[in-house]
């Protein structure tokens, strides 16, 4: 007997939009430092216009001099990769836990449509979608042969490809830190001050800059250098949801806890770490330097009921990748050198 799947009625897109897009692309802190290009389906150049200069001179009244402008500069390229995630939950165990939902409003056993069932799967779908797209947007490298970190290449990846400054923990303005060692005390300072003292003019002269930081670097900052010293005031910006935001000469420092956690479970999978002590990478840059391409919309989920292995199902499927703009307006630190 050939599978038989009955059709549940379309996610709606409001579901799609507050379960899944909204958290990923408008409740993440780190996001508004990217630029998110939607409806990227393929490979993508974008032009990147040459800064002008040197444009305004005296006043005349002669006929328009200005210089001609054809040169565009270089192009950036996006090479996105389809990316998928697929659930099941089995219908019985649903149906048992949670009955009175369902048979409200006389549900048949194959449609939770309306139902609060599932507004709690799509929650729980968009839980772990957004726990992945964060995952594998700083750590993958489609080079790894890896299912989970090597699908595109992510941030760090996209960095070191670019030709951005490449911080490792040889940086002789650290206190020695030896190979598969967990971040020494007092180093945590030491690599902001390293990213800093390493960033090129363009860089700094960009204004609007960020620290990406994990947390073992932000909690070793405070600890050994904030919180022990008189320097204290100076590491705090403007309270943020009544907490004190942590900067570093006036740079707000966007804490990644979530590497700290990966990389101590996946470190033999991810490019620039030798073992599981090593969760400790920064990254300084200015907003929008790095471009963030995706097809993700309210069309991106599935759902159906699926008669022959009694499971409703969900897919979301959607494209992404990202790029660097210039290799000038970024540099970063991972404690070994990422490899091609």
């Amino acid at each position: 007997m050939a599978l038989q799947l009955t059709s549940l009625p379309t996610v709606e897109q409001y579901d799609v939009n507050r379960a899944i897009i909204q958290p990923i692309f408008m409740g993440q802190d780190y996001m508004q430092y990217m630029e998110v290009l939607p409806n990227i389906k393929g490979t993508t150049v974008i032009d990147k216009f040459n800064q002008l200069g040197k444009i305004t001179k005296a006043f005349t009244n002669d006929v328009f001099s200005g210089e001609s402008v054809g040169d565009k500069g270089a192009t950036i390229t996006i090479t996105p990769s389809r990316v998928e995630a697929e659930i099941q939950f089995r219908a019985n165990e649903l149906f048992n836990k949670m009955k009175g939902q369902l048979m409200r409003g006389g549900h048949d056993f194959d449609n939770i449509d309306g139902t609060v069932v599932k507004n709690i799967l799509l929650d729980l779908i968009g839980q772990g979608v957004k726990a992945d797209f964060n995952r594998q947007l700083w750590l993958s490298d489609i080079a790894e042969a890896d299912a989970d970190y090597g699908i595109y290449d992510g941030i760090f990846q996209v960095a070191r490809e670019a030709g951005a400054t490449a911080l490792t923990r040889e940086y002789s303005g650290l206190t020695t830190q030896a190979d598969d060692a967990a971040l020494v005390a007092g180093n945590g300072v030491k690599i902001l001050q390293g990213l800093y003292d390493s960033a090129s003019a363009e860089l700094l002269e960009a204004g609007n800059h960020v620290f990406f930081v994990s947390g073992d670097i932000a909690d070793d900052y405070m600890a050994s250098t904030l919180e022990a010293s008189a320097y204290s005031a100076a590491g705090y910006g403007a309270l943020v949801n009544g907490v004190p935001n942590l900067t570093y000469r006036g740079i707000p420092l966007v804490v990644r806890r979530d590497w700290d956690t990966s990389i101590a479970s996946d470190a033999s999978e991810i490019n620039g770490c030798t073992s599981a002590n090593e969760t400790h990478r920064a990254l300084l840059t200015t907003q929008d330097a790095f471009v963030v391409g995706t097809d993700f919309d309210e069309n991106s989920v599935e759902q159906w009921y699926s008669m022959d292995n009694k499971a409703y199902r969900f897919r979301v499927s959607y494209m992404v990748g990202c790029a660097l703009k210039d290799a000038a307006l970024a540099v970063y630190y991972t404690p070994n050198a990422i490899g091609v």
